[in-house]
């Protein structure tokens, strides 16, 4: 402790010596001057000893924490003024009694200031713990409300995304179903034009063949399947050929349903197929009859044979007529839709078609790796070179 700490002012000295009025004014200034101008004796040198124990105790002891003092500390009672015995003020005052009395009350004044100060820096700790509990909870709850508001801006970030990403998702579906819609429409207009133009143009051909415009048109004789050429010469239609052959004829309606289609419309084109096939299988039924139904016994809509079937049906012919009973069936279909061609839409489109038609197969044939011999006796004696005469009549 400081040696400012161990000045006594008045009301210190009044509260030790229990000075309460004027009367006892005498008796105090003696107290004082025997408190500060005495000279020191044994026991006021004792008193030093005990005061500098004091003073180096309270200076060891900030290092500690203080303990908090009591709430409601009881005050220690004054103590009680020895008897004096009969003894003079003088007396009293030089006696071993007063000096322990004086030991005693400066004690317990010490211990007072001591309790005070202990109380005063507990306080201060106390209040610092609180101000710093108080600092650290609105630190982390200011923590705590930063990740929640990060947190949330990232969810309102995250929804945003979603929901601009479903709408990207909407936009292109929307589109994609809008150019479907427009091309679906866009087709369904160009076969609409091209059934009109059709129709059009078979309503002029009937008008015409009924005034005598244009004369009837009829097949020559010659446009019955022809005789064998010499590129049959030493061909067997064997299993594989068979089915090699199969697949070409099929193609052959592929590619001319195309090429037609181009030109009249896909469903036009596909009704042709149909009632060609019709007309020419009940003459061949060996070869059709099966090939040409669907599951329900049914011609199909374009026309369309089963490879598997007809491969069966060529290979099921006897042997020695094989080729020439095949090539009568297959010549005699495509003659008749070079024929409808050519009666529908005339001599010129007729020709595109069959051009287009030939020379797709040529490409694809050689690419397919058929037999040489095979499909050189395909384009000489299978294809028809189809020509339209005026009738006599």
């Amino acid at each position: 402790m400081a040696d400012d700490d161990l000045l006594l002012d008045a009301s210190d000295l009044a509260d030790i010596f229990g000075v309460d009025d004027a009367k006892s004014g005498e008796d105090f200034a003696r107290s004082i001057e025997d408190l500060f101008l005495s000279d020191e004796d044994e026991s006021t040198g004792s008193l030093g000893a005990a005061l500098a124990a004091h003073e180096a105790a309270v200076q060891a002891a900030p290092a500690a924490a203080p303990a908090p003092a009591p709430a409601e500390a009881e005050e220690e009672p004054e103590p009680a003024e020895p008897d004096r015995g009969g003894m003079t003020e003088e007396e009293w005052r030089n006696s071993p009694q007063y000096a322990d009395f004086k030991k005693q009350v400066i004690a317990r004044h010490l211990r007072k200031k001591a309790a005070e100060e202990a109380g005063r820096q507990a306080a201060e700790l106390k209040a610092r713990q609180e101000a710093a509990e108080r600092e650290s909870k609105a630190r982390t709850e200011a923590e705590a409300k930063a990740k929640e508001d990060a947190e949330r801006r990232k969810q309102e970030l995250l929804e945003k995304y979603k929901a601009a990403k479903a709408a990207t998702i909407a936009q292109r579906a929307q589109a994609m179903v809008q150019a479907q819609d427009n091309a679906e429409a866009a087709d369904k207009s160009t076969e609409a034009e091209k059934a009109a133009k059709l129709k059009g143009y078979l309503a002029d051909l009937k008008a015409k063949v009924a005034t005598g415009g244009v004369p009837p048109m009829v097949l020559h004789a010659h446009t019955l399947a022809p005789q064998l050429s010499a590129a049959a010469s030493g061909l067997s239609l064997d299993l594989a050929n068979s089915k090699s052959l199969a697949a070409m004829f099929e193609e052959t309606r592929n590619e001319m349903l195309k090429h037609v289609g181009d030109a009249i419309g896909k469903k036009p084109a596909q009704a042709m197929m149909k009632k060609t096939l019709a007309k020419v299988a009940k003459a061949h039924l060996d070869f059709y009859g099966r090939a040409a139904v669907d599951a329900k016994n049914e011609l199909r809509i374009d026309g369309q044979l089963d490879e598997d079937k007809l491969a069966r049906a060529i290979y099921g012919q006897p042997e020695d007529k094989r080729l020439s009973l095949t090539q009568k069936a297959f010549f005699e279909l495509i003659e008749m839709r070079f024929i409808a061609c050519e009666l529908g839409l005339g001599q010129s489109t007729k020709d595109k078609i069959v051009t287009k038609t030939l020379h797709a197969l040529e490409a694809s044939f050689a690419k397919k790796s058929y037999p040489a011999a095979l499909v050189k006796w395909y384009f000489d004696d299978v294809i028809p070179s189809t020509t339209m005469a005026d009738s006599d009549g």
